[in-house]
């Protein structure tokens, strides 16, 4: 009896080698390679026919199409650099501000102690010229006749000046 699985195998492995030498013979044709290029050629008209359709139907109504939605995309990321550097200044503005505002504080603070104890001296010196006053009042025969004013606690004006006019 015959092994059918090895007439099978020699069957198959044959009309293998058949169809690959055909298939050989016919690939290195050149009516092959001009049907490719024609198929070739076909896909691209297609694609490009296709493309021109989509842009027309896009014009027509007004679905947004991958370049707008690529420019959009980089208006916004233009935007967010310009959003996340003026926060940036803000932020740098406001710490310099705090910065000064904090100075002003202190200076005014120690301009505050200041004038506090040039107000104590003072009054520790008026108190000194009022004792002074008082003890001459006692002795007025001693000292030549001498006209005194008390001072007032109010500060004095400022003097302005006359301007020359340069004749």
């Amino acid at each position: 009896m015959p092994d059918f699985v090895e007439l099978w195998k020699e069957m198959y492995f044959k009309n293998e080698d058949a169809w690959t030498q055909a298939i050989k013979e016919f690939i290195t044709t050149q009516t092959f390679v001009s049907v490719l290029d024609q198929v070739k050629d076909q896909l691209l008209n297609y694609h490009i026919l296709s493309e021109q359709n989509l842009d027309n139907y896009y014009k027509v109504h007004p679905a947004p199409s991958k370049k707008d939605i690529a420019r959009v995309a980089e208006l916004v990321i233009g935007l967010e650099d310009k959003v996340d550097e003026l926060d940036l200044q803000f932020s740098t503005n406001i710490n310099r501000i705090t910065g000064s505002l904090i100075k002003l504080v202190d200076f005014h603070a120690n301009l505050k102690d200041e004038v506090k104890s040039l107000r104590e001296e003072n009054q520790a010196v008026q108190k000194r010229l009022d004792e002074i006053l008082n003890r001459l009042e006692d002795k007025p025969a001693e000292i030549p006749d001498v006209k005194v004013q008390p001072v007032s606690n109010t500060t004095p004006k400022k003097r302005t000046r006359k301007k020359d006019n340069g004749a």
